[in-house]
């Protein structure tokens, strides 16, 4: 779990800097803002997004953080280190680009590992199949909130960008015959 835990770490300490810098200003200096990367291409953004949080919520965080320990834990166990932050990182990558590619003009800074959350817990309920009701649950809610714009703030693309690509990468390992998803 060392994977796992120095991810959750990792975001802790970013987002313990980022309040001590004052929060917002962090957050639009290195969160992911659409227009500005439709402009420039720079991939950096995204992954510093990951490590930054909503400033004026502890909950955005310790939310994520929970999904991350034990669902990391889970991927991190029968697939390695490498493997889970290959999914968490492609998870990530991918929720950002469909989240600026859903609201490529937007000017508001999109921060959070929501999008490589998203993809462990994918990447979980492939592994673990008794984990696949609450997985489809999970993905049917956002796709209905994503539908009806019910939670303001919250990038929805980037959730489902991030649970489709850890899908699609345990969809691909089974194909490929890895042991751990043959045996789930």
């Amino acid at each position: 779990m060392l994977v796992t835990f120095s991810l959750v770490l990792a975001t802790v300490g970013a987002y313990s800097l980022e309040l001590a810098l004052g929060g917002l200003p962090v957050c639009e200096a290195f969160g992911l803002v659409p227009a500005t990367f439709n402009q420039t291409g720079n991939l950096a953004p995204i992954f510093s997004a990951m490590l930054l949080h909503d400033p004026a919520s502890i909950y955005h965080l310790a939310g994520n953080m929970a999904f991350l320990l034990v669902l990391g834990a889970i991927v991190e166990r029968d697939l390695g280190g490498l493997a889970l932050l290959l999914v968490y990182g492609l998870s990530g990558l991918a929720g950002g680009l469909l989240h600026v590619a859903v609201d490529p003009s937007s000017t508001t800074p999109l921060v959070g590992a929501s999008g490589g959350v998203f993809g462990v817990l994918a990447m979980a309920g492939a592994l673990r199949p008794r984990l696949m009701g609450f997985v489809v649950a999970f993905g049917a809610v956002e796709i209905w909130r994503a539908l009806t714009g019910s939670v303001e703030g919250v990038s929805f693309a980037c959730h489902l960008g991030g649970l489709t690509t850890g899908a699609v990468v345990a969809v691909s390992l089974r194909v490929v015959g890895h042991e751990a998803l043959e045996a789930a």
